[in-house]
């Protein structure tokens, strides 16, 4: 069996030589299956932001006492919990030793109120009870703040209640857990919380929370941003629904195809994911399963991709806050790929990996940043592909092998409707990989003049840069539409004995308008400055055309 593989591969290397215009090498690498879909960005809507609004509610009165002014000698607080008297000292200093009318006793209980707040007590409020002054002692009380009853508006869902109850009799309630109980909820399948507010029904503070949630939902795309051999033409459509076998649950179904040529592309994924505990930790399965059959130029190749892949994911929050957001994230997959020159089983891959990264955001220098970092370790489990394996995208590749993926993008306003935004993407590798892991220059995130993998590696970093001019009610006819010029630039390497990498650079501009509230259009002319294309041999622009309609 060996003996035979290795014939192939020598046969397989013949088809190199001979070929024509695009190497063999690069035609199976940029059209495996694998790889075809992944690069596309989600369908999800942006996620947007929940107003909390954390204003007390309990405006407690002074007491009225039989004068108008009191002689104050000292300053006594009680009802703390988590607060201690000494974080007071300094508020209450101007305040002893003096005749204080009730503006200035108001002041008073403002200013204590107002410490605790700013120790993240944000529902904190303070008074003076009705008492009799023994030496000038004074006694301001403390109610550090708890919520006693919640109200859903909107939808009313058990989940979304179940998730905020966990703030009633919270003693006592700071800004982080509000925060991270009402942004936990939000994170629910198919929940969005639009606002949060206080009020107060009988000296109750009652949590207000205007929710909705959907069943389903989904979105149907046609773009052109695929290559000959594979597309051009795309279409897709993404379906979800929530709550199905559990309130946090959902359900996803995407599926992907080449509409003026079925042949070349079919793409079908599944994803179950179900968040098991209040914390917020989701546990996730997902499945796709890809074929292509290249044409265009590369119809007379006789080339033919299969590839399936299979995981299950962990992701929990570590931080959740309105400004900054980290997530744990952990899976373990198994890729199986397999393309065919002329019924003959000519690449052969099969990876087992393991991935630990990070993912979150936080405002930076007056702007928003955005990141996520990833380390993968192959494992030698479940017939993964050998190192010397003459049906590998790679023979010198082996197993075991280390990576870490990284990208990150940085966006802030300069200017009234003017933005700027920044990215970076890279890779670092132990050693050589195979085609299902390599860093691909070219597409749509990247080296957007030139076509998917026109530069492939175990290495790389890319960067780009993005300036915006948002344009609400354009014309009186849409909604919004966002002007852009950008400019980007990457390079790859190759351990080993791999080929493909080198360096590109592309430039270009174009729209993106959301016309109606579920439709949107995007239009790009992006131009290669370094090197032809290889899909036309040339440096004319790519014009990526995207339409999508949300349901």
């Amino acid at each position: 069996m060996q003996a035979l593989e290795w014939v192939k591969f020598i046969g397989f290397g013949a088809f190199t030589l001979a070929s024509q215009g695009l190497a063999a090498q690069d035609a199976f690498d940029r059209t495996n299956p694998i790889q075809q879909v992944e690069r596309d960005p989600s369908l999800d809507e942006t996620e947007q932001r929940v107003r909390i609004e954390v204003q007390p509610v309990l405006d407690q009165p002074l007491e009225r006492g039989d004068t108008s002014t009191l002689s104050v000698g000292s300053v006594v607080i009680d009802g703390l919990e988590a607060l201690n008297r000494s974080d007071f000292a300094m508020t209450i200093e101007p305040f002893i030793g003096r005749n204080l009318e009730r503006s200035e006793l108001r002041k008073l209980t403002d200013a204590i109120a107002d410490v605790a707040r700013k120790r993240g007590f944000v529902l904190a409020t303070a008074w003076i009870p009705e008492q009799a002054l023994v030496g000038g002692m004074l006694r301001v009380r403390v109610d550090e703040g708890t919520i006693d009853d919640i109200r859903v508006e909107g939808s009313d869902d058990p989940a979304i209640r179940a998730q905020l109850s966990r703030l009633i009799g919270q003693r006592p309630v700071t800004l982080a857990a509000l925060q991270r109980e009402v942004l936990l909820a939000d994170d629910l399948p198919g929940v969005w919380i639009r606002s949060t507010r206080f009020e107060t029904e009988n000296q109750r503070r009652v949590l207000v929370v205007d929710a909705r949630r959907e069943d389903f939902g989904g979105a149907v795309a046609v773009s052109t941003d695929g290559t000959r051999p594979v597309g051009p033409v795309r279409a897709r459509i993404d379906l979800n629904a929530n709550g199905l076998i559990s309130p946090r649950d959902r359900v996803d179904l995407s599926y992907s195809m080449t509409p003026l040529d079925p042949d070349e592309l079919t793409f079908f994924s599944a994803r179950y994911s179900v968040i098991v505990n209040d914390a917020g930790t989701q546990i996730g399965l997902n499945g796709t399963y890809s074929q292509t059959q290249p044409g265009a130029y590369l119809a007379d190749r006789g080339i033919k991709g299969e590839a399936w892949q299979g995981g299950i994911r962990l992701r929990h929050p570590l931080l959740r806050t309105q400004k900054r957001s980290l997530w744990l994230e952990a899976s373990g997959e198994v890729q199986d790929l397999r393309q065919h020159w002329f019924d003959e089983l000519m690449r052969e891959d099969r990876i087992v990996v393991t991935r630990l990264g990070l993912y979150g955001f936080a405002p930076l220098a007056g702007g928003t940043f955005q990141g996520r970092a990833t380390v993968s370790q192959g494992l030698g489990i479940f017939d993964a592909t050998q190192l010397g394996d003459p049906l590998a995208s790679r023979t010198d590749a082996p197993d075991d092998f280390i990576t870490l993926l990284w990208w990150l993008n940085w966006r802030r306003g300069i200017a009234p409707r003017v933005s700027l935004s920044l990215g970076a993407s890279g890779q670092f590798s132990t050693a050589p990989l195979l085609i299902g892991e390599s860093f691909a220059l070219g597409g749509n995130a990247f080296l957007r003049g030139y076509d998917f993998a026109q530069r492939v590696g175990d290495q790389g970093i890319a960067g780009s840069a993005e300036l915006r001019y948002d344009w609400s009610d354009a014309l009186g006819a849409v909604r919004n539409v966002q002007l852009y010029a950008f400019a980007d630039g990457g390079t790859v390497t190759n351990l080993g004995d791999g080929v493909g990498g080198g360096t590109l650079a592309s430039s270009g501009g174009g729209l993106r308008a959301d016309i109606t509230r579920y439709l949107d259009l995007d239009l790009e002319l992006a131009v290669p400055l370094s090197e032809p294309r290889y899909d036309t041999g040339d440096n004319s622009p790519r014009i990526n055309l995207r339409v999508v309609q949300s349901f």
